[in-house]
C-alpha cells in the first residue's frame, strides 16, 4: 500500500508542478518525471518505486550507452541536463527499493552509476546524486559482499575521495553517506568491514601531511596542504564519534590509537611554531570523540574504549600549548575537562556492580576485570596526576591571564563534580586515617590536600577568586559524603572572611560568599556550627564573633542543594535539621528579640537595632529550612513546634515587648509548616523505583522514616488547626489600631493577612483526623447561627463592622474546610439528619435575604459548593427554588453577587432530575429573566456565567430533563442527545404539545419561545438581553432545530429591527451576524432580501453608528452566498458597498497569492493554524464561548484596509472618526498598532475612572486633518506620524504663513485660519508673565517687524501711531477704534477676565474651555533634574508664593489668570514704558 502511494509523495507533487519553470534544471525534471510516469501507465503497470527505479535505470543506461566515455562526453546542454534530472530522481526512488533487489542487481547498477559518475564528475548536483544512490546501495549489502567483492570496496573508496574533494556540497553528502554507511553495520556483526578502511584512509592523509609540510618549497604549497589536511579533519570530526563506539574490534582500536597519535603529533605544540587554526581544528575532532556515545550509542554498538581515551588524555598532556596562549589553552582545558567527563563516566559504569546489592546485578556487572581494575585503580591516578600538574601549573603563575584563569576555573569545577567517582569517595572514606600512620593518602584526599593548600599559599594570591569557585564545587561533590575531608577547606575560607582587612582588601569577596553558600548546603548547619562557631554571644572569648553567618545562612539554605553526579537516587531529606533549629536557632533568636526589647527601654538604640537584625535573620531563614524537608521531624518536631506555637498564639506586640517595629512572624511560621508538611507528604507518597537503588540508599527507609515524621505532624495538625482557624476568623486589634480604615479597606487588610492561613489550613487538613475537622466544622457552623441571631444597633459601628468582617471570615473558613468533610469526600449518597452539611446548607439559604453585598457573594459562592456535595436525595429543591425565586431576595441580590448568583441558578437547573419535569418548568421560565437580564452586567465573569446558564438550561430543557449530556472535555454526548432529540420529535409529532401534556412542554422549541416571549419587554434592555441570548443559544443549538423554528426566528429578528433604538438594533446585528456563521443556506434564503432591505437601512444614516458593523455583514453574506446573489436584493444606491466589498476581496486575494509565492512554509502554517483549531474546538466549553464572542464582536473588516487608493468610493463606507486614519494609511503605510491616551487638548489624568474611553489602538489624527475634516477654523503646522509623535518641521518662520495658507487652501476657506497659541507669542498683543504673576508684553522681534512692514496695507500705514511702529508700543492706553485695531474685548480676554465669577470673588470654571489654575512644577526632579532649570522653576514659585503673602494681586481676584480691574495689565504697560 506504501508503494501505491509512492507517486503522490510530497517531492514527487513539487516536481510535477515545476513544468513551466524558469529554472532548466527543474523543468527538465519535472519533463522526465513526466515521460516516465506515461511509460510506466502505458505499460499497465502501477506507478511503484521499482518501477520508477526501472524506468530511469534504462535511461540513465542509454545515455550512458550513447557516450561510454569521457572524450565522447556530450558537449550539449540538454544531454547533460538530462543525466542531472536522472540522478536526481533515482536519488529520491533508491531509499524505496528493496534491499534484496539491490543485492541482486549489484554488479549492473554498480557499473551504471559508476561509469555516469566517471564521465561527468566535473557536474556536481549529478555526482552528489550518484552519492547518494552509493549509499543506500552500498548499506544493502551484506559482511559477505563487503569482504570479498571488489566493486563494493571501489564505491566505498570512491566515498572516501569525495569526502575530501574541494566542492564543499560534495564533501557534505559523501560525509552524510560515509557515517550512515558505518552506523549501519550489516548483521549480525557489530563491526562493520569498512571501519577499517576508513580509519585507513584518514590516516594516510595526516600521515602525507606531515611528511610534506616540512618540505613545501612555497608558501602557496604549504596553503594548499593545510587546506588538505583541514578537509580530513572535517571529515573526521563527523565520522570518528562512529568509529569510536567500534573500538571493541582489536584491530579497531589500534588503529584508532594510531590516529589519534597522529593527530596528536602534528605541528600544535603552540600557537607560534604551528597553525593556530589547524590546532584548533584538531582540538574539535578530539572533542567529538569524547563526545561519543551521547547520541550514536543506540545499542547496536559496545561501549567506548576506556584505553583509547587514556591514550588520548595522556598524549595531551604532552601536547599541552604554552601556558598564556590566549587562543589555545582554553580550547585545551575544554578538551581535557570533556575527556574525563567521558572517561568518569565509563569508570562509573565499570564499578556499578560494587554499589549495587549482590543480588540485583545491573547490565554494568558484565564489564571485564581489566576496566574495573583500570576504573578503581589507575583512573583515580590519572585525575589526580592531571589535575595536579594543570592546577599548580596555571594558578601558580601571577602572569596568567585572566581569561585563561576564568576558563581553568570552570573546567576544573565541572571536574570536581562530575569526576570523582563513587568508588574513588568509598577508597578515601576507607583511608581517611591513612595519614596518621605514614601511608599514602587516597587520590581524593590528594586533590583536597591540592586546593587547601592553594587557599593557605600566597602564591596562589593571584587565582584565589578561581580556587574559591573549586572549593565551591568540592563542597557540593564532598561534602554530603564525607564533611570531615573539607573541613580544612572551610577554615582555610574563614580565616579570609575573620581577618580585619577583610572589607577593604579582599577582592573576591562574592565567590567566598558563594563557597560558604555551598558549604551551608553540603554540610547542614549544624555540621556547619561544630567546625565553625557563631560565637554569637561571645561564649569563647578566644575566638572571633561571627554574626555575619546568620546573614549568609539566610542567603544559603535558598541555595539548591547539591546534586551528586553519578547518584541516581537522591534522598528526599535535607542536610539541616529540626534538633538544631528547636535547641539552638529559634532560642538565640528569641534571646536576641528579648535583648533588643532591653535596650530599646534602656535608650540604647544602636545595640536594639543589632539585636533585632539577628533575631529577624534567624527567623527568615526558617521557612527555607523547613523546604529542604529535615530528616528527624519524627524525634524533633516537637522542639520546634513550641516556638511555633507561641508565636502564633500570642500578637506581635505581646510576643516580643517592648519592640516598637512589633514584628510580626507568624506568616514565617505558616510558610514553614506548610513546607515541611507537604516534603514529608511527597517522601511518603514516593513510589517504588524502577531499577534496584545503590545499597546506600535505603528506599524502603526513607518511606518509613516519612510515615512517622507524618504521623508526628499529625499529632499537632489539630493543636495548629484551632490557633490558625481562631487567627482567620478574629481582626487583630494591632490592625484596628495601626490602620485608620474601615470598611471596604479594613475587609480588604484582614483578607491579605490571611492569605497565609487558608494555605496552611488546607495543608494541614490533609492529614488532620477527620473527627476534628467535622467538629470544627460544627462549631463554625454554630458561630454562623449566633451572628444572625444578634442585631447592631448601629450598623456603621465599630463592632458591627468587626462582625461582619468574622462572618466573611467565617464563610472563607467554612468553604477551605467543606472538601475535607468526611461526607464530602466519600460523596456519600445518604446524609444524616445532623449532618454539618445539611445544617450549613440550611444556615446559607437563611442569609439570601441579607443585603450585604460581600456577604451575598459568599453565601450564593458556598450555597453552590453545598448543593454540589449534597445528594439529590437530600436536598429539597422545591424549597431552594423558593428562596432563591424569592422577589425579596431578587430585589436585594447587588451586582457583585450576580456572577455566583447565576453560577447557582445553573447549579440548581443541572440537579433538577428527570422525574421532577414540572419543578423544570416552575424553575426555568421565572430564572430566565433574571439570567437574560445578567448578559447586559458590567462585569465579564457575570455575563459569561448568564451565556453559560443559559445554555445549561436549553441543554436541560431539549433533552427532557436528562442528565450527562457532556463529557469530561466539554464535547456533547451523541448518544444521549439523539435519544432525547427523538423522544421530543416524537411527541411533536403525535401531537403532546403544551395544550395536551406537560410532558411535551420540555423540549428545546419551548425554551426558545420562552426567550423570544423576551422581546415583548417594556424597557430596551429586556429586548437587547433576549435578542443576545438568542444569539448564544443559537450557536449552540442550531444545527439541532428543526428548519421552521429556524426560520420563524429569523422573521422575528427581521422585524425587530424596524425599531429605531440602538441598543435593540445593535443586538439584532450581532444575531444577523450569529446566524449567518452558523446557519445552513438553505434556511437563510426565504428570508435573504427582507434581510438585506433590514441591514442597509441602518448604514443610509449620516451619522450612522453601524456602518461597518453592516459592511461586515455584507462581507458574511457574500461568503456565505455569492456575490451575484446578494447584488440582486440590494437597491442601486446601496450598490457601491458591494462593488467595494468585490475590489476588496480582489486585492485581497492577489495579496495572498503573492505572499504564498514568496513564502516557502505557508502550508506548514496552515496546517498548524489548523491543529490549533482542532484543539480549541477539542478544549469543550470555554472554546465554544470564545467561537461564539468572535462570530458576535467580531465587528472589524477581515479584508485589509492598506490597498484602498484605487476608488474613492470606500469613504462612504467608513466611519467618520476613521477616514483620517485611513487617509493616513494610504500615504505613510500600516499603523504600528500600538495603543495610546488620546489627550484631546487636556492632560490624562489616570486617576479619572473615564480614562478607559480615552484609550484607543486607533492612528492618531493630527489636528490639521481633523480641523479640515470638521470645517473648524484651527490649524497647526506639525504633522504627527502613525504612531501619534510629532514631526516638527525646522523650515525658516519666513515658511509658517505659506504652510498655514496651504492648510486654509485644503479646507477650502479663503484666510487662514487663527492660531491663537502662535498670536499670543508673536503677533503684537504678545505677552508673558512676570514671577509675581504680573502681564508683561513681548516685543516682536526684528525680522517679524521687516516682514510686518513689507506685507502692511496702506490703510494699516496710515493708521499708525507717532512712533511710527505701527504696533502701539508708544500708548499708554490702547482705545477700541485706533492705534493696532484692537478692542477691549481682545485684551480683557487675554488677560483671563472670561474666568471672572459675577457675583463672587476668584475664578470659576466653565463647561468646555480650559481650567483658569496654573500648574507649576514645585520639584526639581519634575523638570528633568536640570539643576539650572529647577533653580530657575523653584525661584519662580517662591516670588509667586512671597507677592501672595505680602498682599499682591497674584491669585487674589483673578487666580492667576488676570484681574479683572485691569491691575496686573496697567503694571506690565508701565514696566514696559
Amino acid at each position: 500500500m506504501a508503494d501505491l502511494e509512492f507517486a503522490s509523495n510530497d517531492l514527487f507533487v513539487k516536481i510535477r508542478s515545476q513544468t513551466t519553470s524558469g529554472l532548466e534544471n527543474q523543468k527538465q525534471a519535472a519533463i522526465i518525471l513526466a515521460a516516465v510516469e506515461e511509460t510506466i501507465v502505458e505499460q499497465n503497470e502501477q506507478l511503484t518505486p521499482l518501477a520508477y527505479f526501472g524506468a530511469l535505470m534504462t535511461i540513465l543506461e542509454q545515455q550512458r550507452s550513447a557516450n561510454p566515455t569521457a572524450a565522447a562526453a556530450p558537449t550539449t546542454a540538454d544531454s547533460l541536463g538530462i543525466m542531472v534530472a536522472v540522478t536526481y530522481l533515482l536519488a529520491i526512488v533508491f531509499p524505496r527499493i528493496p534491499g534484496a533487489i539491490l543485492k541482486l542487481k549489484f554488479e549492473t547498477i554498480a557499473q551504471t552509476l559508476g561509469a555516469t559518475l566517471e564521465v561527468y564528475q566535473e557536474d556536481q548536483p549529478l555526482v552528489r546524486s550518484v552519492l547518494a544512490c552509493f549509499e543506500f546501495l552500498l548499506a544493502a549489502q551484506d559482511t559477505a559482499k563487503w569482504n570479498t567483492d571488489v566493486t563494493c570496496k571501489k564505491l566505498f573508496q570512491v566515498l572516501l575521495i569525495m569526502s575530501v574533494d574541494g566542492r564543499p556540497k560534495v564533501r557534505r553528502r559523501a560525509h552524510e553517506a560515509v557515517k550512515r554507511i558505518l552506523s549501519r553495520p550489516p548483521p549480525p556483526t557489530t563491526h562493520h568491514p569498512a571501519t577499517l578502511p576508513t580509519i585507513e584512509f584518514t590516516l594516510r592523509s595526516l600521515q602525507e601531511y606531515a611528511e610534506s609540510v616540512g618540505t613545501a618549497a612555497s608558501a602557496k604549497d604549504r596553503k594548499e596542504l593545510e587546506q588538505q589536511v583541514l578537509h580530513v579533519l572535517v571529515f573526521l570530526k563527523m565520522i570518528l564519534p562512529v568509529l569510536a563506539m567500534q573500538g571493541g574490534h582489536d584491530r579497531t582500536r589500534e588503529k584508532l590509537r594510531a590516529l589519534c597519535e597522529m593527530l596528536l603529533r602534528l605541528p600544535v605544540r603552540s600557537s607560534g611554531g604551528g597553525n593556530t587554526v589547524l590546532t584548533q581544528w584538531i582540538f574539535s575532532v578530539l572533542d567529538s570523540l569524547f563526545g561519543a556515545g551521547s547520541a550514536e550509542k543506540d545499542g547496536i554498538f559496545p561501549h567506548l574504549d576506556m584505553a583509547l581515551l587514556d591514550s588520548v588524555i595522556r598524549a595531551l598532556l604532552d601536547i599541552r600549548p604554552y601556558q598564556n596562549d590566549i587562543t589555545l589553552v582554553p580550547a585545551w582545558l575544554e578538551l581535557i575537562g570533556r575527556g574525563f567527563n567521558k572517561l568518569a563516566e565509563l569508570a562509573t559504569e565499570a564499578t556499578a556492580s560494587d554499589e549495587n546489592h549482590p543480588e540485583e546485578q545491573s547490565a554494568a556487572a558484565a564489564a571485564s576485570v581489566a576496566e574495573k581494575s583500570y576504573a578503581l585503580n589507575d583512573y583515580p591516578k590519572l585525575l589526580t596526576s592531571v589535575f595536579t600538574k594543570t592546577f599548580v601549573g596555571i594558578f601558580s603563575q601571577a602572569s596568567t591571564k585572566p581569561a585563561i584563569l576564568a576558563k581553568a576555573s570552570t573546567v576544573f569545577a565541572a571536574m570536581i563534580r562530575t569526576c570523582i567517582t563513587p568508588a574513588m569517595v568509598k577508597q578515601a572514606q576507607q583511608t581517611k586515617d591513612a595519614m596518621q600512620h605514614d601511608d599514602e593518602p587516597a587520590d581524593l584526599l590528594v586533590l583536597v590536600n591540592l586546593i587547601n593548600s592553594a587557599l593557605s599559599d600566597i602564591k596562589y594570591r593571584a587565582a584565589w577568586g578561581a580556587v574559591l569557585s573549586i572549593a565551591e564545587a568540592l563542597f557540593d561533590r564532598i561534602g554530603p559524603v564525607m564533611p570531615d575531608a573539607v573541613r580544612n577547606t572551610l577554615d582555610n575560607i574563614m580565616t579570609f572572611r575573620d581577618d580585619r582587612a577583610y572589607g577593604d582588601a579582599f577582592p573576591y569577596k562574592q565567590e567566598l560568599e558563594v563557597a560558604l553558600h555551598a558549604a551551608v548546603q553540603a554540610l547542614g548547619l549544624e555540621v556547619f556550627v561544630s567546625f565553625v562557631a557563631l560565637n554569637i554571644e561571645n561564649e569563647n572569648p578566644k575566638i572571633p564573633r561571627r554574626p555575619y553567618l546568620l546573614a549568609t545562612f539566610a542567603e544559603a539554605v535558598n541555595r539548591p542543594l547539591p546534586k551528586i553526579y553519578g547518584e541516581k537516587y537522591v534522598s528526599p531529606f535535607g542536610p539541616h535539621t529540626l534538633r538544631y533549629l528547636g535547641d539552638v536557632l529559634l532560642p538565640l533568636a528569641e534571646r536576641m528579640l528579648e535583648k533588643s526589647g532591653n535596650s530599646w527601654a534602656a535608650n540604647r538604640q544602636v545595640e536594639a537595632k543589632l539585636y533585632e537584625t539577628l533575631g529577624a535573620q534567624i527567623w527568615s531563614m526558617v521557612p527555607a529550612l523547613c523546604s529542604t524537608v529535615p530528616g528527624d521531624a519524627a524525634e524533633n518536631f516537637p522542639k520546634v513546634a513550641a516556638h511555633f506555637g507561641r508565636i502564633l498564639q500570642a500578637l506581635p506586640a505581646d510576643a516580643f515587648k517592648n519592640l516598637p517595629s512589633k514584628p510580626d512572624f507568624r506568616p514565617t511560621v505558616c510558610e514553614a509548616t506548610t513546607s515541611l508538611i507537604e516534603g514529608y507528604q511527597d517522601a511518603a507518597a514516593a513510589r517504588a523505583l524502577p531499577t534496584p537503588p545503590p545499597a546506600s540508599f535505603n528506599a524502603q527507609e526513607n518511606r518509613e522514616r516519612a510515615t512517622l515524621g507524618l504521623a508526628r505532624l499529625r499529632e499537632y495538625a489539630s493543636r495548629f488547626l484551632n490557633v490558625l482557624c481562631n487567627n482567620h476568623t478574629n481582626v487583630q486589634p494591632d490592625l484596628l489600631e495601626t490602620s485608620k480604615a474601615k470598611g471596604q479597606q479594613l475587609q480588604v487588610l484582614h483578607e491579605r493577612e490571611n492569605q497565609h492561613y487558608a494555605k496552611t489550613i488546607r495543608v494541614l487538613l490533609t492529614i488532620a483526623d477527620e473527627q476534628n475537622v467535622t467538629s470544627y466544622f460544627m462549631s463554625l457552623v454554630t458561630t454562623l447561627l449566633e451572628s444572625q441571631s444578634q442585631q447592631h444597633a448601629e450598623p456603621e459601628s465599630a463592632m458591627a463592622q468587626l462582625s461582619k468582617i468574622r462572618d466573611y471570615a467565617v464563610l472563607d473558613l467554612q468553604l477551605i474546610l467543606l472538601p475535607f468533610l468526611p461526607d464530602v469526600k466519600t460523596k456519600s449518597k445518604q446524609l444524616a439528619a445532623d449532618s454539618p452539611l445539611l445544617l450549613f446548607y440550611k444556615v446559607l439559604t437563611g442569609q439570601l435575604r441579607d443585603k450585604d453585598p460581600t456577604l451575598q457573594k459568599r453565601t450564593y459562592k458556598a450555597l453552590n459548593h453545598v448543593v454540589e456535595s449534597i445528594p439529590p436525595s437530600a436536598l429539597n429543591l422545591e424549597e431552594l427554588i423558593t428562596r432563591l425565586l424569592d422577589p425579596e431576595v431578587l430585589s436585594n441580590a447587588t451586582s457583585g453577587a450576580k456572577n455566583a448568583r447565576i453560577q447557582l441558578l445553573q447549579r440548581v437547573c443541572e440537579t433538577i432530575p428527570v422525574s421532577q419535569k414540572e419543578l423544570l418548568l416552575q424553575f426555568v421560565p421565572v430564572a430566565l429573566s433574571e439570567v437574560m437580564l445578567a448578559t447586559k452586567e458590567a462585569s465579564e465573569k457575570a455575563r459569561n456565567s448568564a451565556y453559560e446558564c443559559l445554555v445549561a438550561m436549553g441543554r436541560k430543557m431539549m433533552t427532557g430533563g436528562m442528565d450527562v449530556l457532556v463529557d469530561e472535555t466539554g464535547m456533547w454526548d451523541m448518544a444521549t442527545l439523539q435519544q432525547a432529540l427523538d423522544t421530543n420529535n416524537n411527541a411533536s409529532n403525535a401531537g403532546e404539545a403544551a395544550t395536551t401534556a406537560l410532558e411535551g412542554q420540555v423540549n428545546l422549541r419551548e425554551f426558545f419561545m420562552m426567550v423570544i416571549a423576551g422581546l415583548a419587554g417594556e424597557t430596551s434592555t429586556m429586548q437587547s438581553a433576549s435578542i443576545a441570548a438568542l444569539s448564544r443559544l443559537l450557536f449552540e443549538f442550531g444545527p439541532m432545530m428543526d428548519d421552521e423554528l429556524l426560520k420563524e426566528l429569523i422573521g422575528t429578528i427581521v422585524f425587530v429591527m424596524n425599531t429605531k433604538n440602538r441598543e435593540v438594533i445593535k443586538a439584532a446585528l450581532g444575531f444577523v451576524k450569529v446566524a449567518i456563521v452558523s446557519l445552513r443556506q438553505e434556511i437563510l434564503e426565504d428570508e435573504l432580501e427582507n434581510l438585506i432591505v433590514a441591514i442597509l437601512t441602518h448604514s443610509r444614516q449620516h451619522k450612522s453608528h453601524f456602518k461597518a458593523k453592516v459592511r461586515h455583514i455584507f462581507e458574511r453574506l457574500v461568503r456565505k452566498f455569492s456575490y451575484e446573489a446578494i447584488e440582486g436584493f440590494v437597491p442601486e444606491e446601496d450598490k457601491k458597498l458591494l462593488v467595494n466589498i468585490r475590489k476588496r476581496r480582489e486585492r485581497e486575494k492577489k495579496r495572498k497569492a503573492l505572499a504564498r509565492q514568496q513564502r516557502d512554509n505557508g502550508d506548514d502554517e496552515d496546517a498548524s493554524d489548523g491543529e490549533q483549531s482542532k484543539k480549541a474546538l477539542a478544549k469543550g466549553g470555554k472554546a465554544v464561548q470564545k467561537q461564539f464572542e468572535d462570530a458576535l464582536y467580531g465587528s472589524e473588516s477581515e479584508l485589509d484596509d492598506s490597498d484602498d487608493e484605487e476608488d474613492d468610493d470606500d469613504d462612504k463606507y467608513i466611519p467618520d472618526q476613521f477616514k483620517d486614519g485611513l487617509e493616513r494609511t494610504r500615504t505613510n503605510g500600516k499603523s504600528s498598532g500600538r495603543t495610546m491616551i488620546r489627550e484631546d487638548g487636556e492632560v490624562a489624568d489616570f486617576l479619572d475612572a473615564n480614562i478607559v474611553s480615552r484609550v484607543t489602538s486607533a492612528p492618531r489624527r493630527s489636528k490639521k486633518s481633523a480641523s479640515g475634516s470638521a470645517g473648524g477654523t484651527k490649524s497647526n503646522d506639525f504633522t504627527h506620524a502613525a504612531d501619534g509623535r510629532m514631526m516638527i518641521d525646522e523650515s525658516g518662520d519666513e515658511d509658517d504663513n505659506d504652510g498655514a495658507a496651504a492648510a486654509a487652501a485644503a479646507t477650502g476657506t479663503t484666510e487662514v485660519p487663527e492660531d491663537h497659541y502662535k498670536d499670543s507669542l508673536r503677533s503684537e498683543v504678545a505677552f508673558t508673565r512676570t514671577a509675581d504673576g504680573r502681564v508683561r508684553f513681548l516685543k516682536p522681534d526684528a525680522k517679524r517687524k521687516r516682514a510686518a512692514d513689507d506685507d502692511e496695507d496702506p490703510e494699516a500705514a496710515a493708521n499708525r501711531g507717532a512712533t511710527g511702529t505701527g504696533l502701539g508700543w508708544g500708548q499708554r492706553k490702547t482705545t477700541r477704534g485706533g492705534g493696532a485695531g484692537l478692542d477691549q474685548g481682545q485684551i480683557d480676554k487675554m488677560l483671563g477676565k472670561q474666568f471672572k465669577a459675577k457675583r463672587a470673588k476668584g475664578d470659576v470654571k466653565k463647561a468646555g474651555g480650559p481650567d483658569p489654575f496654573a500648574y507649576i512644577p514645585l520639584t526639581s526632579k519634575v523638570v528633568g533634574g536640570k539643576k539650572r532649570k529647577a533653580a530657575k522653576v523653584a525661584g519662580q514659585f517662591r516670588n509667586i508664593i512671597k507677592a501672595t503673602q505680602s498682599g499682591g494681586d497674584v491669585g487674589a481676584t483673578g487666580g492667576g489668570a488676570g484681574s479683572s480691574k485691569g491691575g496686573a495689565s496697567r503694571k506690565g504697560n508701565k514696566k514696559h514704558k
